[in-house]
């Protein structure tokens, strides 16, 4: 009866638990077979899986079974070295696009109620993974169509949702065009808005490609009606 109170309490808890059964299925509950299957496309990362995951599997264990669904994917395991990124280190978001795209995500994620879930910490495991998962794949859906490989890694997804519930990225809200925009502990001087910074290098360079079009059509009026030469040789 224990026993059975246990296992109730960790898929309440939304941890990915592995099966005893003889079965072919990894996690006590079935809802984790495709969310691990989602997660494996983005994270190989063995530590932040673990992490995300709560699973109790064995880190072993769980490289083996990784690298198996992806192979059945066709795809292969790349495993970064070293420590994961973190929030303070000097190349986090040091991009304008960076920045402009980590506005999205935190938008997206946050939502309307960005003040009150921003110190908030959802102890469902299994919640806050769907959640994340489904920003980051309207992300990439919405700003990286046709597999296009986004600028922001899920990894670094991560990392930026920590830094703000943690206080180490501070957020500010731009007084133009009222944006939440993220801005890391390193960059806490003069931070301009990455959404207006954006917003403004595509109307500058829209309006270059429009005058390069207006000076050509020109050019080519002017050769028509025989304007380009010199007026000795004009009919």
């Amino acid at each position: 009866m224990k026993m059975q109170g246990e296992r109730a309490q960790s898929i309440v808890a939304g941890r990915a638990r592995q099966t005893t059964s003889r079965s072919s299925s990894l996690f006590e509950d079935p809802a984790w077979e495709e969310r691990f299957d989602r997660l494996i496309r983005l994270v190989h990362r063995t530590a932040l899986i673990i992490e995300l995951t709560g699973t109790d599997i064995k880190e072993n264990r769980l490289k083996s079974v990784i690298d198996s669904r992806l192979a059945e994917m066709g795809m292969q395991a790349i495993r970064p070295r070293g420590v994961q990124p973190t929030c303070g280190a000097r190349s986090f978001l040091s991009a304008r696009q960076d920045r402009y795209d980590a506005t999205y995500l935190m938008a997206l994620h946050f939502g309307n109620r960005f003040t009150d879930e921003m110190s908030q910490v959802d102890t469902n495991l299994g919640r806050a993974l769907d959640h994340a998962l489904e920003v980051y794949a309207k992300y990439q859906r919405d700003c990286y169509p046709g597999g296009q490989i986004p600028r922001l890694s899920f990894e670094s997804f991560v990392v930026l949702i920590r830094g703000i519930k943690s206080h180490e990225i501070g957020v500010r809200t731009c007084g133009e065009c009222s944006a939440r925009y993220p801005v890391p502990v390193h960059r806490l001087g003069i931070e301009y808005c990455p959404v207006c910074a954006v917003q403004d290098l595509k109307i500058r360079d829209a309006r270059r490609v429009l005058d390069a079009r207006i000076e050509a059509a020109r050019r080519e009026r002017r050769t028509a009606m025989g304007l380009d030469k010199p007026p000795a040789q004009r009919a």
